[in-house]
């Protein structure tokens, strides 16, 4: 019973996915930021907030960072034990120019140090954190190239890369029904590949003076649609790859083969527009709104084709009953729309010659995209509240060692996930009612180094 065991847990479609910085943001000072920096990032972090902030202080610049979250993701007050996430960040803005002409490449890589990348199956009615599942073992890389036309504005556009594995299942050998553990003999080949997905990002800042800052940006939308295949045995229930029952001592061929379609990763359209002012030189206040359209989602409940034989001898005929297994069609998941407000306060502390220091705070809050899980499946989500914190550091007297600054950035961030009550309609339902609530504690470590 062990291979059937197997493939009834491949019947599952996998999570969906998206970017791993939607959900803990790129770079410790924009983080603590609220993420509300589209309208004047110049680090690396621009390569994923907005890339034409890139070329925007003409500076050859270099960064590298830790990051660490972990969930406190509860169904019933029961920990759903979403699994913590950490890893680096890193990123590079390399400015050029021909005459009075400016230009800019950048790259940046968020790689979390656990594992290249992470598919995890369950069961199509079991209750799972749809955002927060797959989506954050991810590793993304992006590259970009902005210009400065005019000193008051600048373009960037350029290409994201996110990673996603497929599997192939094959399984042979024989099943001892009466003795499964002890006399069953299983062989089985895995064929795992990585595979690369990519979707466009473009932005713009505007600079009509040098305290007032607009951004505006827009993320491509990517959706994969993954195969699964399994097969247990041979169709005709012979060659090297057979597989069957043992019934004492009377050997049943058996064969099951199956072919599972799905959304396995997914990135929706997103378009910010941001807003930073510096009414103060010390003072820097900034908003933003963010449009994601999950309205497109493709749900993660795809296809599934099922085909099972099992030739039963005359002798076992009445004695054995085989199941049926029934295919499934995909089934909608009916997401809707979502507006993400940002705001971000940073304030310097102290500034000279030699050092510069700088306090931060922002927030953002996401409604949920997905409606009340009331029918058969669970794909589980809550509104979220998002607070951070962080501090910059910039050291600048470091001269003839380093012609420009280094600086070291922390933050640290809290989500807060409101409890929502899920109500069956079917008072049968296997699940049941419940309730879904959960906190994330967020934090890391950025250091940049900046060459004049």
């Amino acid at each position: 019973m062990r291979a059937f065991a197997v493939a009834v847990v491949l019947l599952a479609a996998a999570p969906a996915a998206a970017q791993p910085m939607d959900t803990y943001g790129m770079g410790s000072r924009s983080i603590a930021l609220g993420g509300a920096v589209t309208a004047d990032v110049e680090d690396f972090t621009a390569n994923y907030y907005n890339p034409a902030g890139v070329v925007r202080d003409g500076q050859l610049r270099f960064g590298v960072g830790w990051f660490g979250a972990v969930h406190d993701m509860t169904l019933n007050d029961e920990s759903s034990n979403v699994d913590p996430v950490h890893g680096i960040v890193a990123g590079l803005n390399v400015p050029g120019n021909i005459g009075d002409f400016r230009f800019a490449f950048g790259l940046a890589l968020h790689l979390n140090d656990q594992r290249v990348s992470r598919t995890r199956v369950l069961p199509r009615m079991r209750p799972r954190w749809e955002l927060y599942d797959n989506r954050p073992q991810r590793t993304y890389l992006a590259t970009h190239v902005a210009i400065e036309p005019w000193p008051w504005l600048r373009i960037g556009g350029g290409v994201g890369f996110l990673s996603y594995s497929e599997v192939d299942l094959s399984i042979r050998g024989e099943i001892d029904i009466g003795a499964p553990e002890r006399g069953s003999a299983l062989d089985h080949d895995v064929l795992a590949n990585l595979v690369t997905i990519r979707f466009p990002q473009v932005g713009i800042q505007v600079q009509p003076t040098e305290w007032l800052d607009f951004g505006v940006v827009y993320r491509g939308e990517y959706a994969l649609t993954s195969e699964l295949y399994a097969q247990v045995g041979e169709p005709d229930g012979t060659g090297p790859n057979a597989a069957g029952l043992l019934v004492g001592d009377t050997y049943v061929p058996a064969y099951l083969q199956l072919l599972s379609a799905s959304t396995g990763a997914y990135v929706p359209h997103q378009i910010s527009f941001g807003a930073s002012v510096r009414p103060i030189p010390q003072l820097r206040i900034a908003v933003e709104v963010t449009w994601l359209m999950w309205s497109l989602y493709q749900s993660p409940i795809g296809l599934t084709e099922l085909e099972l034989r099992v030739t039963l001898p005359p002798e076992l005929a009445g004695t054995i009953v085989i199941p049926p297994l029934a295919n499934t069609l995909p089934v909608a998941a009916g997401f809707s729309d979502r507006v993400v407000p940002r705001l971000g306060v940073e304030w310097t502390a102290h500034e000279d010659t030699d050092l510069r220091f700088d306090l931060r705070v922002g927030y953002f809050y996401e409604n949920s995209p997905a409606p009340e899980q009331s029918g058969a499946y669970n794909l589980v989500d809550t509104d979220r509240h998002a607070w951070s914190a962080g501090a910059g550091l910039e050291l600048r007297g470091l001269r003839p060692l380093l012609p420009g600054s280094l600086r070291f950035d922390l933050h640290l961030q809290y989500g807060f996930l409101p409890a929502r009550r899920m109500v069956k309609l079917s008072p049968i339902d296997p699940t049941g009612d419940y309730v879904a609530s959960g906190h994330i504690f967020a934090g890391g470590l950025t250091m940049e180094v900046r060459f004049e």
